[in-house]
């Protein structure tokens, strides 16, 4: 489905000119992305103008220092992955499994996000089945993170990693028992 945004923006090299982009809702996550063809991830099931969106905030992300910065970094990647779970390819079942273990663990447990990158690699070898239902939605996707200044985006993104977490309530029981069985 491509849709035309609703707000025109100004190009720099267009200035005084409106332009339409033209967008797309990404498949999984339900964001409203730009209508592009390009790369996507091996796995995670993003549309091409969702996957951009998130690649574009790399630099910003790997700015982030301090242990709360990196508590906001890990944040942004589990909430992203988690956002997009429709791919049974067991490294996307892995994939969501563990960044739903880290968002329960940060949100939950107060675990840091320096402490999270040191324990991750440990729940990744094994085998988490697909989950279903997954959610119908995400109020807060990478488009707010993306569109968000500079200076109000880390508590975008904190609101990310809340409202994902929230809307994977079902299987918040089963996750908990994964990150307990992983934390032993």
């Amino acid at each position: 489905m491509v849709v035309t945004n609703a707000k025109m923006s100004l190009l720099p090299e267009a200035i005084g000119q409106l332009v339409h982009m033209s967008e797309v809702i990404c498949f999984d996550c339900g964001t409203l992305a730009p209508d592009r063809t390009g790369p996507v991830h091996r796995y995670i099931d993003a549309s091409p103008g969702c996957w951009q969106l998130y690649c574009e905030l790399q630099d910003w992300r790997n700015a982030l220092t301090g242990d709360e910065g990196v508590t906001t970094a890990q944040h942004l990647v589990d909430a992203y992955a988690a956002q997009h779970a429709t791919n049974p390819d067991r490294r996307n079942r892995q994939s969501v499994a563990v960044h739903l273990m880290s968002l329960c663990a940060s949100l939950e447990f107060e675990i840091s996000g320096t402490k999270l990158r040191a324990m991750i690699g440990n729940w990744t070898h094994q085998d988490y089945h697909l989950r279903r239902p997954t959610p119908d939605g995400y109020p807060v996707t990478i488009r707010n993170v993306k569109d968000a200044s500079s200076r109000h985006r880390a508590a975008i993104v904190d609101e990310m990693a809340t409202s994902t977490w929230s809307a994977w309530s079902p299987h918040h029981e089963e996750i908990r028992t994964l990150l307990v069985k992983c934390l032993a």
